[in-house]
């Protein structure tokens, strides 16, 4: 389940002063639940927990998740994210959810970004963890606002949709 915090961190990429974000989930496998929860920060929540969140640049950002997968992810299954940024720049990229390293380009800032996936198959299973971090104190983007719009979905090694969700986000 370490794939699910990595994604679950993906929609917080973003606001004036710090990041700011909301998703709607579109879909969650029928076998598998989640709940993402913040200490302090949001306005909303729902059945899958805090939505509608705004974090400052410096503050401690805490809660926990609690999900489980009802289904292992084998080779094959996939990770996909189809942005827009400043409702403008299409980001859009396609990794193999598990047994390979990710490998995109930020656009705007021309970062190649790369990272691990984990070990397939990534097994079925559940966490219920907690987190405590600090954000930097200052943003990445020296201030200037960002906007990200679009949608992020896992689906596995048969094409099936593992969860779908669509993200709002601003970082500034």
């Amino acid at each position: 389940m370490k794939f699910s915090i990595g994604l679950l961190s993906l929609p917080a990429l973003i606001a004036a002063d710090g990041i700011q974000f909301s998703r709607t989930i579109n879909s969650l496998a029928d076998d598998s639940s989640l709940s993402l929860k913040f200490d302090s920060g949001c306005s909303s929540e729902d059945d899958y927990g805090s939505n509608d969140c705004s974090f400052a640049w410096g503050s401690e950002v805490s809660g926990s998740v609690d999900a489980n997968l009802g289904h292992d992810l084998a080779s094959g299954s996939t990770f996909s994210v189809d942005l827009k940024l400043d409702k403008l720049i299409s980001w859009s990229f396609s990794c193999a959810a598990c047994g390979a390293n990710c490998t995109t380009s930020v656009p705007i800032v021309n970062q190649d970004v790369n990272f691990a996936m984990p070990d397939c198959p990534i097994t079925a299973d559940g966490i219920t963890q907690a987190f405590d971090e600090a954000l930097p104190t200052d943003s990445p983007t020296k201030g200037v606002k960002v906007t990200a719009t679009g949608t992020i979905e896992v689906k596995d090694a048969a094409g099936d949709s593992v969860i779908s969700l669509d993200i709002d986000a601003t970082v500034q």
